[in-house]
């Protein structure tokens, strides 16, 4: 029989193998986060659990077959939602037929406890990120989000695809909009440091069926509130980061003092190559006044000041277009890179797109059937 630290140590392998991993550390830090979301019992139908969604008849079997653990098609669904309320795994499907999938830590577990932080998991999660997961969620040549420049900061010169224009993309969008605060800011907040951006913390958008509704942890807007907060945020100086395909599912709303995003790659002495970024910012340092408003606004230290002139340092721009919008004498400017970063068309083909490069293409193409199959890598 397993014991208690195996069960979760085998848990984390899982998980691991999965597009956004889930690294093991000297520590231990990552088994006590598992156990922090995880009963022992939860910790093994997560086990049975994988990357794409499956039923209750397959989820039940599994657990007998891999535990002994026979459950009534009724208690065990009861189980898995609530620990899809939890936070700890999603849930998809209708309302009769639900279908459940494991939840990577990033974006997932950790994002899915918006509003129901401690400071315990927070500085658990923290010391992880140090550790071990940072470094994991950087890995990849396709990051989760992407940067999107704020419309005010495009010369009309420039044709700005859509899927760098997040204006566009809400007007067109057919998919319900939520609003949700941001986790980040929340943990940021129960650490003692709350935003120096904002107030509101509530910015967190979200497109179409995410588990945050029935979670009840996010409300329904309208496209006139969800641009309302693109305004907000430009004014306010903080980065739009999409998801990076050309149907998000999400807006992040971030600032360089809470975003874990953003914090863990200024860290870096070239946090550029980290993001998806279609833009980069250059300045006039003959219309440049020398106001340092461009140095305020910059959420990845990349205005760069030398005798009272100022210049753009590309190893930490990420194009967000935060200097430019408010430039009095327009000595700030965007322009686009010569080569462009077109984003997979949805999560899905991005995730795979990750797992490949992750895997190689042989070991890709078995565990994309595994996949299919819904059976775990």
């Amino acid at each position: 029989m397993l014991t208690d630290n195996q069960i979760y140590r085998q848990l984390q392998i899982q998980l691991d193998k999965y597009p956004i991993g889930y690294p093991a550390t000297q520590s231990g830090v990552e088994i006590d986060i598992l156990k922090y979301f995880f009963t022992q019992l939860q910790a093994k139908i997560a086990l049975c659990l994988t990357l794409r969604s499956i039923p209750v008849a397959k989820i039940r079997k599994r657990l007998k077959e891999k535990f002994n653990i026979e459950l009534s098609s009724d208690d065990l669904r009861a189980m898995l939602d609530e620990m899809f309320m939890k936070g700890v795994i999603s849930r998809s499907g209708s309302v009769g037929f639900p279908r459940y999938s494991v939840a990577m830590l990033a974006i997932g577990m950790f994002e899915y406890h918006v509003d129901d932080l401690t400071y315990e998991l927070v500085e658990m999660i923290q010391k992880y990120f140090d550790e071990a997961f940072g470094a994991e969620f950087f890995r990849s040549s396709l990051p989760q989000l992407r940067t999107s420049p704020h419309m005010k900061a495009i010369v009309p010169e420039y044709i700005v695809d859509t899927y760098d224009n997040m204006r566009h993309f809400i007007n067109k969008t057919k998919e319900n909009i939520h609003v949700a605060n941001c986790v980040c800011k929340q943990a940021e907040a129960i650490m003692g440091k709350p935003c120096r951006q904002t107030d509101n913390i509530e910015v967190c958008l979200l497109f179409g069926s995410t588990g945050y509704a029935e979670r009840g942890r996010a409300r329904q807007i309208s496209k006139e509130e969800c641009l309302n907060i693109l305004d907000m945020a430009e004014e306010k100086g903080m980065v739009l980061q999409p998801g990076n395909s050309r149907k998000p599912n999400c807006i992040c709303i971030c600032c360089g003092c809470c975003c874990g995003v953003l914090t863990t790659a200024k860290k870096q002495p070239q946090p550029a190559r980290f993001f998806a970024s279609n833009y980069y910012a250059r300045i006039d340092a003959v219309l440049c006044e020398g106001c340092g408003i461009c140095v305020q606004r910059c959420q990845m230290d990349a205005i760069i000041s030398e005798d009272k002139n100022f210049r753009v340092d590309l190893d930490r721009c990420i194009g967000c277009g935060l200097c430019v919008t408010k430039c009095k004498p327009s000595a700030v400017k965007l322009f686009k890179k010569a080569k462009v970063n077109v984003p997979p068309m949805n999560t899905e083909i991005l995730y795979l797109s990750i797992l490949r490069e992750r895997a190689g293409r042989k070991k890709m193409i078995v565990n994309m059937l595994r996949l299919l199959l819904g059976k775990p890598l």
